[in-house]
């Protein structure tokens, strides 16, 4: 191979790795308040669970109904713009909450972390695929999700860590170091915004053509984005219910299962970053969808320990390739004039499919009980698998 095209097919650049490190330093962000947040509203305004959901909500609300604007945004001032103002956006929102003294104060700063979070994912998402060679778009997405799963394991740690230990009986915005939380927050999302501004306006030249109209769902985002969502909404079942569930069959906790989760998926999107490209985007995914429908079925069938060991494993495996391959698909063929309403259309599923699994399975549990959360999970993951078998209408593959 001659230089040039060893040039041509090189992907891991200053600029690649310049975009990871922002999106590992915002992830942190966003990790930090993982563990802390409910705990603020829990035992530092003394609201409950409902207060809980509602921020959730919010985060994910805003994210999705803002995307048409990051696309505007994106076309017009580049990716750059988008990841320094969506950091910049989550500096003023972590420092807000520190004056926050009730719940409805709160709420609207969790919705400006959202669009934060939206910008920023969306930006570095556009940069790596851009940055990438044509036939390597999954693997770099299977980098950036490093950057992304890597500050959402480190994140909860420092967040713990600066809040200290709050006792379950403890009210009061003096139960721990809640401010310090939110400053340390304001700090990761601001050196973010920091090492954004070395990222790319554009890669390549800027779009002719900058539509002044445009969707919630661009068509190529629909079909991955809908497989997304339902595979989101099985995932869900795993990370909002196998921490109480396994309470419920006597164990302490579900931290080592976590940990270990953690540690797989680091390793198979290091390590396996090249597998969806090699096996081809839609067997990749289907492999991905059917180790995530095999992970709730252990948990739900068995529903013992060693059944959340083996769906733990599956999760991992599942949930590794499932993104990075989707996102190539959506990709795949794209114009760039069109290429972030594409990414910020599909993106924005995540956070659809965790609202509908959370909801939905949440709404199932308290019917039939904390176990038949993960027989909902395999209906999402089955509905997932028909979709992907469905034949395609819009020349995906």
């Amino acid at each position: 191979m001659s230089s040039s095209a060893e040039a041509d097919q090189r992907m891991v650049t200053p600029r690649f790795l310049l975009v990871t490190a922002a999106t590992l330093a915002y992830y942190t962000c966003v990790g930090i308040l993982i563990p802390t947040l409910p705990v603020f509203i829990k035992n530092g305004l003394g609201s409950g669970e409902a207060m809980i959901g509602a921020s959730a909500v919010l985060f994910s609300g805003a994210a999705v109904l803002f995307r048409p604007l990051l696309t505007w945004v994106g076309n017009r001032w580049g990716r750059r713009t988008m990841m320094v103002s969506g950091s910049l956006v989550a500096t003023v929102a972590a420092l807000g909450m520190t004056v926050v003294n009730s719940t409805w104060q709160l709420l609207p700063f969790r919705a400006l972390m959202g669009v934060g979070e939206a910008a920023l994912f969306v930006g570095a998402a556009i940069s790596v695929v851009e940055l990438s060679p044509e036939n390597r778009k999954a693997e770099a997405a299977s980098y950036l999700s490093v950057a992304v799963f890597g500050g959402l394991s480190v994140g909860p740690i420092i967040g713990e860590l600066v809040m200290g230990d709050v006792p379950e009986g403890a009210r009061g915005l003096s139960a721990g170091h809640f401010d310090r939380v939110f400053v340390v927050t304001a700090l990761a999302s601001l050196l973010a915004a920091a090492v954004s501004l070395t990222a790319p306006a554009f890669v390549g030249a800027k779009p002719e053509r900058i539509r002044r109209k445009v969707s919630w769902f661009h068509p190529r985002s629909l079909r991955p984005g809908m497989i997304l969502a339902l595979g989101m909404a099985a995932w869900t079942s795993f990370t909002s219910f196998v921490p109480t569930f396994s309470k419920s069959i006597g164990l302490s906790g579900s931290a080592r299962f976590f940990t270990v989760y953690s540690i797989l998926c680091l390793v198979l999107r290091l390590f396996g970053a090249k597998t969806p490209e090699r096996l081809g985007l839609r067997r990749s995914v289907w492999i991905a969808m059917s180790f995530l429908l095999c992970g709730v079925t252990s948990v739900g069938v068995l529903g013992s320990e060693i059944g959340i060991w083996i769906g733990t494993t599956f999760f991992a495996l599942g949930i590794s390739f499932f993104y990075p391959s989707l996102l190539a698909m959506a990709v795949e063929g794209s114009e760039s004039d069109e290429r972030v309403e594409v990414v910020a259309s599909f993106t924005s599923f995540f956070e659809i499919g965790g609202v509908i699994g959370g909801l939905a399975l949440g709404l199932i549990g308290q019917l039939f009980g904390e176990r038949s959360t993960f027989f909902g999970g395999m209906v999402f993951a089955v509905m997932g698998l028909l979709l992907l078998r469905a034949p395609s209408t819009d020349g995906q593959e």
